[in-house]
C-alpha cells in the first residue's frame, strides 16, 4: 500500500517532468505501481475539485452518471472504468440499435439466383450449400489438373 506522501511525491515529480520509472527508482517502486499511484490520486483529486468548485459556485456536484441508453441515473463503482450504461440490458439494446444492418441485393457465383446480404457487400455465395459445392467442383478442378 503507498502511502498519501509517496502518491503526493509522484505528483509533485511528474509535475516537474519525471518518468514514471525514473521515479519508482528513486522511492523503491515499480514503474507500474507509480503509474498507478499517479493515475488514482491525480482523478481522486480532479473530482474532488470538481465537487468543491461546483459547490463554491452555488451549484450540486452531479452524484451519478446518466444511462446513455435509457437516462437514467446509476451509481458509479468505486473501481473499475468508466461506464456508459446502468444494466447490461441497456447496453446490449444500445449496441443493437447503432448495428444498422444494410441489405445488399446479390447473385450466387453457384446456383445463379438472387439473394439479399445483409451487412457484407462482397457476400458470393447464397447458402452454405452453394459455398460446399463450389468448393468441391473447384477440388474435383485441381484433382482432374493433377492427373493430366
Amino acid at each position: 500500500m503507498m502511502s498519501e506522501q509517496e502518491k503526493q511525491y509522484i505528483v509533485r515529480q511528474r509535475a516537474l517532468g519525471k518518468s514514471f520509472s525514473q521515479i519508482g527508482r528513486e522511492i523503491g517502486r515499480g514503474e507500474s505501481s507509480v503509474r498507478y499511484a499517479f493515475h488514482h490520486s491525480v482523478d481522486t483529486e480532479l473530482e474532488a475539485g470538481k465537487a468543491a468548485h461546483l459547490t463554491a459556485l452555488g451549484k450540486e456536484a452531479p452524484i451519478a452518471p446518466k444511462c446513455k441508453y435509457c437516462g437514467r441515473d446509476f451509481a458509479k463503482p468505486a473501481l473499475g472504468g468508466k461506464r456508459l450504461f446502468c444494466s447490461d440490458h441497456c447496453r446490449n439494446a444500445w449496441c443493437n440499435e447503432q448495428k444498422r444492418r444494410t441489405p445488399y441485393s446479390r447473385v450466387c457465383e453457384q446456383c445463379g439466383c438472387e439473394f439479399t446480404a445483409f451487412g457484407n457487400p462482397h457476400k458470393r455465395f447464397c447458402s452454405r450449400k452453394c459455398f460446399a459445392d463450389s468448393q468441391k467442383a473447384v477440388q474435383a478442378d485441381k484433382c482432374g489438373e493433377v492427373r493430366l
